[in-house]
């Protein structure tokens, strides 16, 4: 899988059976694959005494760095997403072996923001969840309507917590949860992680509103059944499109993982190592990919975070929390149109940085373009004076516009959202000019995307 004489670099982070099974397949064909495992980290790192070599052993996750890895495999727990994921991908590729963690915004929207910020991928791996392709294509066009995820299993495979911890089977077979898989993450982390990889795989749902359902059925002691119903738009007849699919994974009593997910993982993995592969020489890189989100009422600011984040991370929905959180006591949201069509302040764009932990500077538009650091910055922001209209009539009056720009392979873009299309800027020169022009026609704010360590070290700014 990998060119002669290259190896590809893989960190396992988890040693349970998942973890156990991978670090044992790497040991044994990684080589002839082309992989080579660089490190394994475990919460209790006696669990690995005894069956990993004390070189691979790694003690921090924070030193992951020193091992150079291309892949890191998480196969641990969703909080150790949560509570390192952008730190894996500021060193690799990540594939996520517990995307329950991703059910919280917050964390999805930080591994997001990092991924972009260093160029790392992140896969999540399909685990149980079967038919992940034809879903996520069903979806992209638009044709999927309806979502549900059942799985059952004996209730010794499941590891609850909090208010589905203290409930009990009251027959043969009993539902504990039946809702969006958002709000059964929570309190089923290890158990709900096929549900979530089908909320991911069809993000016109997603978590609010693909509907999970956990099952504790007695008869089920050495199986876990997986039921995928999904539904599409009415054909010419007025019937639905509709499929359903049953797994019978076969699984030790009591096991959160049964055997055929084993393999789903190692699949996985060769797929997520194949993608952290590097360009091969002389080969002609693919057309950039750049994300453009088209204007929609007054939700410029909205627009212009998405397209300096190249992802959709904040809606009208997100924006008006933000608000609500600045002015919690007003009547009046001072950080928003009274219509309730948008028009975000420069305060909510800065909170929502802050949410992903990232930062935005105002660039002073006293100094000299030439001091900007461009490849420390993420992106641009600028607050433009726009003409309003109505129709093809054009109105003497001048709104406040924020508009993004930012660099996609080495090229910078306009991405304002009253464009049809990004706008190529070029290089750094470019990019300069274009600010230079909107700065010397007055009435222009320029912010800076950056992350908190750029802002507090101060290298966004050059001084030499």
């Amino acid at each position: 899988m990998a060119p002669a004489g290259v190896r590809r670099k893989v960190g396992v982070v988890g040693y349970g059976r998942l973890g156990q099974s991978l670090v044992s397949r790497l040991l044994a064909q990684g080589s002839e694959l082309g992989l080579e495992l660089v490190f394994v980290w475990n919460r209790d790192p006696g669990r690995m005494a005894g069956s990993v070599p004390p070189s691979l052993q790694l003690h921090s996750l924070t030193a992951l760095g020193e091992r150079h890895p291309d892949l890191v495999v998480e196969v641990a727990h969703p909080k150790i997403i949560q509570e390192s994921g952008a730190h894996i991908l500021r060193h690799a590729n990540l594939l996520v072996g517990s995307p329950s963690a991703l059910a919280d915004q917050t964390t999805q929207q930080q591994l997001l923001a990092a991924s972009h910020h260093w160029g790392h991928a992140m896969f999540v791996a399909r685990g149980a969840l079967w038919g992940t392709e034809d879903i996520s294509r069903l979806d992209a066009a638009g044709g999927l309507q309806s979502l549900r995820v059942t799985m059952a299993t004996h209730p010794d495979g499941f590891r609850l917590e909090g208010p589905l911890a203290t409930t009990h089977s009251t027959g043969p077979r009993t539902v504990l949860y039946e809702g969006p898989v958002r709000g059964l993450c929570p309190f089923a982390p290890r158990n709900s992680n096929t549900m979530a990889a089908a909320a991911l795989a069809a993000p016109s749902l997603g978590f609010d509103n693909v509907i999970g359902v956990l099952v504790a059925d007695l008869s089920l002691a050495d199986m876990h059944v997986v039921d995928v119903e999904l539904r599409g738009p009415p054909g010419p007849t007025g019937r639905n499109f509709a499929v359903h699919t049953h797994r019978e994974n076969p699984a030790e009593p009591g096991a959160v993982t049964g055997s055929a997910t084993v393999a789903a993982f190692w699949r996985s993995l060769l797929a997520g190592a194949e993608g952290s592969m590097s360009q091969a020489p002389g080969a002609r890189p693919s057309p950039p990919s750049v994300y453009h989100e088209r204007q929609r009422l007054e939700l410029c600011a909205v627009h212009a975070l998405n397209n300096v984040l190249q992802q959709q991370l904040f809606s009208q929905e997100a924006a008006d929390e933000i608000c609500k959180r600045l002015a919690p006591d007003s009547r009046l949201n001072p950080h928003r149109s009274l219509l309730g069509t948008g028009n975000y302040d420069v305060n909510v764009i800065m909170a929502a940085l802050q949410g992903l932990g990232l930062a935005a500077v105002w660039w002073d538009r006293r100094r000299p373009l030439s001091q900007l650091a461009l490849p420390q910055v993420l992106g641009l922001i600028l607050n433009l004076p726009s003409p309003v209209s109505l129709g093809l009539l054009s109105l003497p009056l001048r709104r406040r516009h924020w508009v993004a720009l930012r660099q996609v392979d080495g090229i910078y873009y306009n991405l304002d959202s009253k464009l049809r299309a990004p706008e190529a800027l070029g290089d750094e020169d470019g990019v300069r000019a274009f600010v230079a022009a909107a700065l010397a026609r007055g009435l222009c704010e320029v912010l800076l995307v950056v992350t908190k360590e750029v802002e507090e070290k101060g290298c966004w700014l050059q001084t030499d």
